[in-house]
């Protein structure tokens, strides 16, 4: 994380030019007495994600239906809306199969908060969950990362129009799992899982 100084410093005279503005704009206007880039890096949720895994799982805080994947970007920075925790690769597509599963949004769905469109909003709710860690040695475990790698080579593989609303590629995405048979092998799995 650098201002505007380190930026120009650095011969990032754009970057610094920009940073400068909005330091400026925040001094003005923000509120506390946090500086601009205290604010970015807010409870150094931005500063914790470097240097970047090669490999994390994302899952989203709010919505109707959970959704996790794999993100195999080293680029990719995580918005605030997201959780994410480096993984392996057998250990993500786990992760990932769970957090997606129906059996694991049934278990909390009691806890979520309610709106006009029936459960909103996950956030933290699956993480108490009896989600064990990731053990390559378990049977179970196994099977349920093999399901898992399927799951994403189908998601993968269903043709997606451009500019596709996010509900509706969900949407086509788990009617694909459903036809493949990935899906209901995912929630057999997941419910022998979580007893």
């Amino acid at each position: 994380m650098i201002d505007a100084g380190q930026a120009r410093d650095l011969g990032h005279v754009n970057l610094g030019r920009w940073l400068a503005e909005a330091e400026r704009l925040w001094t003005l206007h923000g509120r506390g007495r946090s500086s601009f880039l205290e604010q970015l890096d807010h409870l150094h949720k931005l500063s914790a994600q470097f240097p970047i895994a090669s490999r994390r799982v994302l899952y989203s805080k709010s919505g109707t239906l959970p959704a996790a994947c794999v993100l195999r970007d080293p680029e990719g920075v995580i918005d605030h809306k997201l959780y994410w925790a480096p993984a392996g690769d057998d250990e993500a597509h786990f992760l990932a199969a769970i957090l997606n599963s129906e059996t694991a949004r049934g278990r909390v769905s009691h806890l979520q908060a309610r709106g006009q469109w029936g459960a909103r909003d996950f956030d933290k709710l699956m993480f108490g969950l009896p989600i064990p860690k990731f053990d390559q040695k378990d049977r179970l475990h196994g099977q349920l990362a093999a399901a898992g790698k399927r799951a994403e080579e189908v998601a993968y593989a269903v043709p997606l129009r451009e500019r596709i609303h996010f509900t509706t590629a969900r949407r086509e995405i788990r009617k694909a799992l459903a036809e493949d048979g990935v899906g209901a092998q995912i929630e057999k799995l997941v419910e022998q899982l979580l007893g």
